[in-house]
């Protein structure tokens, strides 16, 4: 049987409360195999490499510490100051030194480097996110032949946006190298595809198989899932409400979490509904361990005083409409009581691939009286679960009828979504995810899985899940 070699930007057992890595952990967990990545420590400037070998849980891992130069210019230069503009449809906000792109190559180049010798001729590759999209190039052009996949979790932007960034060719060229490219949702792919069939020679040889200038390479929307508890409710957890409705929304602060419009579609909630006043409580959590200090300060000074101006203006000594929590302190657990006892999950991004707090906030729900869960129509989530509302993130005013809509929903209402999305997200979850992946990389055929791609939705659409 082939073993699993999984090559992310970040490796390690999750600390605290982040969903993907603890979802990667729980399938490396289960499937063994070796995960290879940055162990998130910046080294001392000018000493080798430090590169560690672990066996944890069943599986090892393979972890290295970058160098202050390649965290400045690698990490924050190139991925979070070009890559994650781009591809969250704001390429207004991008930078592109050229230093930074340079960073980025030979990043991936160590990388590639590192992994030839711990590569086996039978592993199946699979590479995690837009860190590391020249690393299958790298491999290949250093002689490995193994079926290697490539995950993209960030939302795939619109052809001309990709476009924007002056390395957009280079970068595109380098996905053709990957046997098997995975995207979130069925927007994403469509975004890839038309780039491709419009700028480059192509070929389509199957439903989901395509020849690119001279390279075969299939697709697919393979949602990323959670790793779910064996109960309905995280440990710990009862579903208990506060005494007061509570409005729960996780976030990191950057330009497309869109929690400014959240909080003006709460002061807009309670200028037309005012009998909310002293009744509902907006909980806005934001964890800065996983920010990027590009972003944060200047966004969380904005942020703080636009709580400020709501709070003064509704509130008074007993209550609060906004309540702001900036630090790190809260780890899954208590992320998961905060969950269980909301009426209502608010998860509604300008721009994103998956929401796995959204499929959290589902999972920590008490099914005899649970909550409702309202997306943004630009989360990839949102094609998925079905059950959800869904707004336009934009539009406070939407977004106040929708909170007003979600508050006074009756309870056989809200049973029955939450028992439609409970389904889906305990039925695909980050096992499933990584099955479906790792069949159709290992040249199962799509229609062996679940895979279906009704023609109506244009070129390509989710998997026949629902």
């Amino acid at each position: 049987m082939s073993r699993l070699v999984m090559i992310s930007s970040r490796c390690g057992v999750p600390h605290g409360a982040d969903a993907q890595a603890e979802a990667l952990h729980d399938i490396m967990r289960r499937r063994g195999g070796l995960w290879m990545g940055w162990s998130g420590a910046v080294g001392p400037d000018g000493e080798p490499r430090r590169i560690t070998v672990r066996e944890t849980a069943g599986y090892t891992r393979q972890r290295w510490n970058m160098s202050p130069a390649e965290h400045a210019d690698y990490y924050h230069g190139y991925v979070h100051q070009a890559l994650w503009p781009v591809f969250h449809n704001r390429p207004d906000l991008a930078t592109h030194p050229k230093t930074a792109f340079c960073a980025y190559k030979a990043w991936n180049e160590a990388v590639a480097e590192i992994a030839t010798d711990g590569i086996c001729p039978d592993d199946v590759v699979w590479v995690q996110d837009y860190h590391l999209i020249p690393l299958g190039r790298c491999l290949k052009e250093a002689g490995l032949l193994n079926p290697c996949g490539f995950f993209l979790h960030q939302p795939f932007p619109p052809g001309d946006v990709f476009r924007t960034l002056p390395e957009h060719d280079w970068l595109m060229r380098s996905l053709f190298f990957y046997d098997l490219i995975g995207f979130q949702s069925g927007s994403d792919v469509n975004h890839f595809l038309l780039c491709v069939m419009r700028h480059y020679r192509t070929e389509r040889l199957s439903a989901t198989t395509l020849r690119v200038n001279g390279h075969i390479i299939n697709v697919g929307v393979f949602p990323c899932g959670v790793a779910t508890p064996r109960r309905a409710t995280l440990p710990g957890t009862h579903g208990e409400r506060y005494p007061r409705k509570l409005i729960v929304s996780d976030d990191v602060i950057n330009d497309i979490s869109g929690i400014h419009y959240r909080i003006d579609a709460m002061r807009t909630l309670l200028n037309n509904h005012p009998q909310y006043l002293r009744d509902v409580t907006l909980l806005q959590i934001s964890d800065p361990a996983k920010e990027y200090p590009h972003f944060s300060p200047r966004l969380e000074q904005q942020l703080a005083r636009f709580c400020s101006e709501v709070n003064g203006a509704f509130g008074d000594l007993c209550w609060f409409p906004v309540n702001y929590l900036h630090n790190d302190a809260l780890n899954r657990r208590a992320i998961g009581e905060i969950y269980a006892s909301a009426s209502v999950g608010l998860f509604t991004p300008l721009s994103e691939g998956v929401s796995l707090s959204a499929k959290a906030y589902v999972l920590a729900q008490n099914a005899a009286d649970p909550g409702v869960l309202i997306l943004s129509h630009c989360t990839g989530t949102a094609e998925q679960l079905k059950g959800a509302m869904v707004v336009n993130p934009y539009d406070a005013y939407e977004l106040s009828e929708a909170l007003h809509s979600a508050l006074a929903m009756p309870l056989a209402e809200r049973k029955q979504r939450h028992a439609a999305l409970l389904t889906q997200v305990r039925q695909y979850d980050n096992q499933w995810w990584a099955s479906t992946f790792l069949d159709a990389l290992g040249g199962e055929s799509y229609a062996s899985t679940t895979l279906r791609f009704p023609r109506q939705y244009g070129i390509f659409t989710p998997q026949n899940l629902y």
